[in-house]
């Protein structure tokens, strides 16, 4: 049986594909439980941000070794854009499995991405190629952000609102949070994602994340530190949020259904899970949008 660690994944689109052709090529990907020969592991998000896109590839390692699987770092890696635009990729020399594209750039909505991976996987000496296709759809502004408190079994708790005016459209959100500039949501375990099938069209108040006050911290056990995010006065809050593809929406659930979840980059799901990836491939290649909005904790009351 091969464990699948999911590794950074790339965007990938066809222009010459349509919008029909697009939605058919996301599909389960069902993991064989036996002895089953490795697979490639892909895996990326691409933003709007100007920066240095990341793509991860890897090979499964087998379920039972218990060891993560080992990057790739032999492949050819590009990716297309809709209107003609190609971003080359080079691989990393100190993480192994680490493609950056060679020159800073941002995706922009509307746009499809395709992704391209040529690699000898099965070392015969013939390239393989792999494919996958994504989109990248418009944001949701974000209006504000709101800390309320509330009184959890004694303790000093807080729920993190955001306010935002809910597209018409059938939308899947991916929320990010931000701590002092450090994330806090860096786990798939910890992906704040939603369905707007409850608010579609409205304008609308999300309860996000529950937060401690930093008192707290000294009475709870270490396990419960572990799991909670503790703030105090004067901290900055940011949260950052994307409309995603329906797939990647099902793969972030299912990575999380699936074991508890490492950071996308070094682990993933153990089987069964979505993927765009072609042929036999697994992972996912994302591209979204992104909104920000940050507020200042002023403190309990």
């Amino acid at each position: 049986m091969n464990k699948v660690f999911i590794i950074n994944l790339l965007n990938i689109t066809c222009g010459l594909l349509t919008v029909c052709l697009w939605q058919g090529c996301t599909e389960r990907m069902n993991i064989k439980t036996d002895n089953s020969p490795p697979v490639i592991v892909v895996y990326g998000e691409l933003t709007d941000e100007l920066k240095f896109q990341d793509v991860m590839l890897s090979r499964s390692s087998p379920y039972f070794d218990n060891v993560p699987n080992r990057g790739i770092s032999n492949a050819e890696l590009s990716v297309h854009s809709s209107v003609g635009d190609v971003y080359r990729f080079a691989a990393s020399d100190s993480i192994e499995g680490l493609y950056r594209s060679v020159s800073k750039f941002v995706v922009a909505p509307g746009l499809n991405y395709s992704l391209s991976i040529k690699v000898d996987f099965d070392n015969d000496g013939a390239l393989d190629e792999y494919s996958a296709l994504t989109e990248a759809f418009p944001t949701v502004a974000l209006d504000s952000l709101k800390i309320e408190a509330i009184d959890f079994f004694g303790q000093k708790n807080y729920f993190l609102y955001v306010y935002f005016q809910a597209p018409s459209d059938e939308s899947y959100y991916l929320f990010k949070v931000y701590l002092n500039d450090s994330s806090v949501t860096a786990k798939l375990t910890d992906y704040r994602i939603v369905n707007d099938r409850l608010f579609r069209g409205q304008y609308t108040k999300y309860s996000l994340l529950r937060l401690k006050d930093i008192s707290e911290r000294e009475r709870d056990s270490e396990e419960e530190r572990e799991r909670s995010v503790y703030i105090q006065a004067n901290d900055k809050i940011e949260v950052r949020t994307g409309v995603i593809p329906s797939g990647y929406f099902d793969f972030i659930r299912q990575c999380r259904q699936e074991q508890d979840g490492e950071n996308p980059m070094f682990g993933g799901p153990a089987s069964n899970i979505t993927t765009n990836i072609n042929k036999d491939g697994v992972g996912y290649f994302a591209t979204y949008c992104i909104s920000r909005k940050s507020i200042v904790f002023t403190g309990s009351s």
